[in-house]
C-alpha cells in the first residue's frame, strides 16, 4: 500500500482541498511504523487509549469482540450518479460494498488506518476531550499542549473540498468549525472534530468547554433526515453559553 500511494502522480499539487478519506491513514501508519518500529494500533493503545482506560477506540477489535459491534446498515434511496460516481472515487467502491465491507469479520479485526476505528459514543466524546483539555483527562497527560496547538493550527481556509463536497477547513488531520459554514453549528469558530463515515461525528468546542460525540449505524448519503443530523450539532452550539475567558 505504501509503495502504491509512493507511485501515485499527483493532480494539482498544492492548488485545490480533498480529503483522503482512505490514503492518508496509510501514510500515518507508515510514518508510525518507521518512526517507533510498532504498528499504529500498537502504538495508540500504549500511547492514548491503556492509560486513560479506554476500553475501545482502536483499530478493529479482537476476535472474541466481533459480536458486541453494531453492524452499519446501508439506508435511504439508492446513490445515483453523479455523487455515486465522487463517492466511488473517494472510497474505491461504492457505498453499499463499502457497508457490506464494514461488517466483514476480516475487516472488523484488522488494522485500516483512518477506516477501521471501533468505538462507543462514550470514549469517541472522551478522546476529543483529550483535546479540548491541552492533551490531559483524568490527570493523565497523553500529549504535550505543544503538540496540540501545532495539530490545531489551520492548514487550509474555507474552501471547497472536492472529496466532501462542501465548504472545509481543516487544521493538520482536524476538521476545524467556522463562524457560518460548520460541521458543529454556526458561531463555532474554536471548534474541531472529525467526521466519521456518512453520519458518525466526534467534535469539541472550546469555547463552550464540551466535547460532544454522535454515531449512527445508517449509511445514507441522500434522506430527508439528513438536515436533522446536522441540526444536533447546531442545537447543541446554540443552546450550550460559551463560557467566559480565564483572567
Amino acid at each position: 500500500m505504501a509503495k502504491a500511494i509512493a507511485d501515485v502522480k499527483p493532480l494539482l499539487p498544492g492548488k485545490l482541498l480533498a480529503y483522503h478519506a482512505v490514503s492518508g491513514g496509510f501514510i500515518l501508519a507508515e510514518v508510525i511504523q518507521r518512526a517507533t518500529g510498532k504498528d499504529i494500533r500498537t502504538v495508540l493503545g500504549e500511547e492514548f487509549l491503556d492509560p486513560l482506560g479506554f476500553r475501545w477506540m482502536n483499530y478493529g477489535v479482537e476476535p472474541e469482540d466481533v459480536d458486541r459491534v453494531g453492524l452499519s446498515y446501508a439506508t435511504g434511496p439508492p446513490v445515483l450518479p453523479p455523487l455515486s460516481l465522487l463517492i466511488k472515487r473517494v472510497l474505491t467502491r461504492s457505498i453499499d460494498d463499502v457497508v457490506e465491507l464494514s461488517n466483514d469479520e476480516r475487516f472488523l479485526t484488522g488494522v485500516v488506518p483512518a477506516a477501521n476505528v471501533v468505538t462507543n459514543a462514550n470514549e469517541l466524546c472522551r478522546f476529543f476531550e483529550i483535546f479540548r483539555r491541552g492533551g490531559e483527562l483524568d490527570g493523565v497527560r497523553v500529549m504535550a499542549p505543544e503538540t496540540l496547538a501545532r495539530a490545531l493550527t489551520e492548514q487550509s481556509h474555507l474552501e471547497i473540498d472536492f472529496s466532501l463536497g462542501f465548504p472545509t477547513r481543516f487544521s493538520y488531520g482536524l476538521m476545524l468549525g467556522s463562524q457560518l459554514l460548520s460541521l458543529y453549528g454556526r458561531d463555532t469558530q474554536q471548534a474541531f472534530g472529525h467526521l466519521g463515515l456518512i453520519n458518525i461525528m466526534g467534535w469539541a468546542d472550546p469555547q463552550r468547554a464540551l466535547s460532544g460525540a454522535l454515531i449512527t449505524s445508517g449509511k445514507a448519503l441522500v434522506y430527508p433526515e439528513v438536515p436533522r443530523f446536522y441540526g444536533v450539532m447546531q442545537r447543541i452550539a446554540s443552546e450550550a453559553p460559551k463560557i467566559r475567558p480565564a483572567a
